[in-house]
């Protein structure tokens, strides 16, 4: 027969049972806007039987044998692999629109408006080439439009420079994430070695892994050995990042890159394995894949339109463009009457080293306007002719090696593939927002603390409390009578 101590035993389970239930409702409430909180739940079930008793199997309460945090597997891996495209676009649409506020168009001070005004100031000395204040504003007017370009172009290389130290904050933030992890995986070892789980530790875990997978990819797998320990790996390009409480380490090697570094953007960042230099990193999406794509994308093939792109169109631009002006300029007699020499200059005498960075008026021209050669003849200022012939590049459609059309088409060619890259980078950054968003709000559903849910919880253990303590008091009134007052009637 069961003891009444024992059934008070059974109440004092329902009361701790309760107690522990409401801790963790307690500790929800507490995390609700905690980043990365995963709502935990009590486990509960029926303890250990009486046996042996002929009238029956009777109870003896209840134990709590697991706190559990609510978490959907696949739910995390979809973030994961959609968090990759949200950093790569992001980063892609970001410094698309920065390239395009660098040229600033339409403005009155952009670069289809520069070359317009040369021309303009060409037209207006061909009207009258002796006139002094004519051909002072046809240098200045080719000056503005030599500074504009060499404006954008050390914009450019700016850019690239801050992208490439962008690119070794990433390598280091990596090293950073995957060492918590590795620190994080010991600790979870360590506490797991019982039954219970290291919940908390488990959501910091996560959340070091969701801003690791949003700036590279990543392949995150778990194993578990004989005896149920669970190991956390991480890989990237197949090469292990984290190996349950071991880790690994990225490096970068700083290399020279043609067209970029000898225009002054220094060094360049290669990606590899730390101990491994010679085995570079494969990067496919993420934040670290922007950065690359729009720090190396010459466009060449299928590589991305990306910052040297664009600084090479400008080294083309101010090559042929100065190029053409120059071979026309050559052919003229200045207003001396000597024979014309370069109107933009021709760094060591060779035209291909012309680029954006050193297209410049020629000194001599720049400080006297008279060595404009306007005329065709001996006769200085007995005509224009030669002057025409410059104009008339403005409307010359075979100028450029890569673009047919005029140098104003040129420039719209180049800002319309701009404005084309700069949209689809938005485009796609928006729509992996979209997808991502409606990740989040599932797993939040399943993970996140819903407030009303945790009252609700909260007022049945509240109610189980006071049932199972309003049982130990009945249970203890009964000892008091058994003890106190049982065989004393009649005394």
């Amino acid at each position: 027969m069961r003891t009444t101590f024992g059934s008070l035993n059974t109440a004092n389970s329902g009361l701790f049972a309760s107690r522990k239930a409401l801790d963790v409702i307690s500790h929800n409430i507490a995390n609700a806007e905690t980043e990365g909180y995963s709502r935990q739940v009590v486990k509960q079930r029926a303890s250990t039987p009486i046996w042996g008793d002929p009238r029956g199997i009777i109870g003896t309460g209840v134990e709590t044998y697991n706190i559990v945090r609510i978490r959907n597997e696949f739910l995390d891996k979809k973030y994961w692999t959609q968090n990759r495209a949200v950093g790569q676009w992001g980063i892609k649409q970001q410094s698309l629109e920065s390239l395009e506020s660098i040229f600033n168009e339409p403005s009155d001070t952009g670069l289809r408006q520069v070359i317009d005004e040369f021309f303009v100031a060409l037209d207006e000395l061909a009207k009258k080439t002796g006139d002094s204040t004519r051909r002072i504003a046809v240098v200045e007017t080719a000056n503005t439009l030599a500074k504009t370009v060499n404006r954008h172009g050390n914009e450019i290389i700016s850019a690239i420079r801050e992208v490439n130290e962008e690119v070794k904050s990433k390598v280091d933030e990596i090293n950073s994430l995957a060492f918590q992890i590795a620190a994080i995986n010991k600790q979870i070892f360590n506490m797991e070695l019982g039954d219970s789980q290291a919940n908390d530790l488990r959501d910091q875990r996560n959340v070091l892994i969701d801003k690791l997978s949003k700036i590279i990819d990543i392949s995150v797998s778990t194993t578990k050995d004989k005896n149920n320990n669970e190991y956390l790996n991480i890989k990237i390009g197949g090469i292990t990042l984290v190996d349950h409480t071991n880790y690994s380490e990225m490096a970068y090697v700083e290399e020279d890159v043609p067209g970029i570094s000898d225009l002054g953007a220094g060094k360049m960042a290669k990606i590899v394995w730390k101990g491994l230099e010679s085995q570079e990193v494969k990067i496919q999406s993420g934040e670290l894949k922007g950065l690359l794509d729009v720090r190396d994308g010459n466009g060449v093939g299928l590589n991305y339109r990306g910052l040297p792109y664009y600084l090479e169109k400008l080294n083309e631009f101010a090559r042929e463009f100065s190029n053409k002006v120059n071979e026309i300029h050559r052919k003229g007699i200045d207003f001396n009457g000597k024979a014309g020499g370069n109107f933009f200059d021709v760094p060591d005498g060779n035209p291909d080293n012309i680029n954006c960075l050193n297209f410049a008026v020629y000194g001599a021209l720049l400080a006297d306007a008279n060595l404009i050669a306007a005329s065709s003849d001996m006769g200085g200022e007995s005509n224009n002719e030669n002057l025409k012939n410059i104009i008339e590049l403005k409307n010359k459609t075979d100028m450029f090696s890569s673009t047919k059309g005029t140098p104003d088409d040129f420039v719209k060619a180049l800002l319309s593939s701009l404005a084309v890259d700069a949209e689809h980078a938005k485009r796609m950054s928006i729509n992996s927002q979209v997808l991502i968003a409606d990740t989040e709000n599932r797993r939040m559903s399943v993970s996140g603390v819903l407030l009303d849910e945790e009252m609700g919880n909260m007022v049945k253990f509240s109610e189980a409390y006071n049932a199972s303590a309003r049982m130990v008091t009945t249970l203890d009134a009964i000892l008091d009578t058994t003890i106190n007052k049982l065989g004393l009637v009649g005394r």
